[in-house]
């Protein structure tokens, strides 16, 4: 083989290697999330003057996957959530490839959860009430009522 044949392979290399460099450095990678690891949603807590209102971001997380325990003073909500990617379904509505090639970026927390909330004594935890909305869940605990 030529010298000549040699430093075209070998520049073709770099080439590649340039590439592979560039693609590495210009996508922002999250820091990913030890699987066994559990994340904590985001919460917004009111006291209201009838109950106490916690409002859980749970987007993309399925009702039987959370498993919400009140017990005196503490609110605690726990489940899991499947990584949201791409399904078949919604791929062949964009190009003929069934699933991603690679990830670009992986910024949304999935797999366990737990979050606990502490809540002020006075509240009835035997009549709490929760409502799924838009990917939020809220828990609603009423004050005891006085006799």
């Amino acid at each position: 083989m030529s010298r000549k044949i040699r430093t075209l392979r070998l520049r073709l290399i770099e080439d590649q290697l340039g590439e592979v460099a560039y693609q590495i450095t210009k996508v922002h990678f999250a820091q990913f999330q030890d699987s066994a690891a559990e994340w904590h949603p985001q919460v917004n807590v009111f006291q209201c003057p009838t109950s106490v209102r916690i409002c859980v971001e749970l987007a993309g997380v399925e009702q039987d996957n959370v498993e919400i325990e009140v017990y005196r003073g503490k609110v605690r909500i726990q489940g899991y959530r499947e990584a949201p990617e791409p399904l078949h379904q919604q791929e062949a509505a964009f190009s003929t490839t069934p699933k991603p090639v690679h990830v670009i970026a992986m910024e949304i927390d999935h797999g366990r959860f737990a979050r606990e909330v502490e809540i002020p004594p006075g509240y009835d935890y035997r009549r709490v009430t929760t409502k799924w909305e838009n990917g939020l869940v809220w828990i609603c605990i009423p004050r005891v009522a006085h006799a």
